[in-house]
């Protein structure tokens, strides 16, 4: 039996080109864009996990990575002072 292949949509970072994962509403968003919806935004913001570089990008840059999106742990999170 073949195992279905994970994904998800996202976008490269521009600094690090770690991929960011977007959210249900962007995706939601460039599906409406694909559909010819007027009105839509064509740009959205998004951080990066690794580099906590914020940046914005167009909905043309979104496509699709393999496997699944990375986690960062607590742990690490603390130790670039984000939070506790």
């Amino acid at each position: 039996m073949i195992a279905p292949i994970k994904g998800y949509r996202g976008v490269s970072c521009v600094r690090c080109h770690a991929p960011i994962p977007v959210s249900a509403k962007v995706i939601s968003f460039q599906d409406q864009i694909a559909q010819r919806e007027i009105n839509m935004p064509h740009a959205f913001a998004a951080r990066c996990r690794l580099c906590e570089h914020e940046s914005v990008y167009a909905f043309r840059h979104v496509r699709w990575f393999d496997g699944e999106p990375r986690r960062i742990s607590r742990a690490s999170a603390n130790r670039r002072g984000m939070g506790q």
